[in-house]
């Protein structure tokens, strides 16, 4: 049986905070770090949309998201996700325009 990506969140032991207060919409993006493994993730709470960054805050391939929102926190860093920070979603150059 697998567990939902909500369980999975709360094995995590998260330090969290505010990246940029959002004024129209009255929302927030905040970053989550846990302390155990490394992972990290940005969070709107007007949208409530949750994606995994890398530790300049570039957003990872949708395939990271949702593998790392799906995993229990194994209580440290593993070799694998640090290959996963290199698959940024838009990767040089490769960002939709506007």
């Amino acid at each position: 049986m697998q567990s939902e990506p909500i369980s999975a969140w709360r094995t995590h032991e998260w330090r969290v905070r505010t990246l940029e207060s959002i004024v129209a919409g009255g929302g927030s993006r905040l970053g989550f770090t846990c302390r155990g493994c490394g992972k990290t993730f940005n969070h709107n709470t007007i949208n409530r949309r949750t994606w995994a960054v890398d530790a300049q805050g570039v957003a990872l391939s949708d395939d990271v998201t949702t593998r790392w929102l799906k995993g229990e926190c194994l209580r440290h860093p593993i070799v694998a996700d640090d290959d996963d920070r290199k698959l940024t979603k838009y990767p040089a150059g490769s960002a939709p325009h506007a």
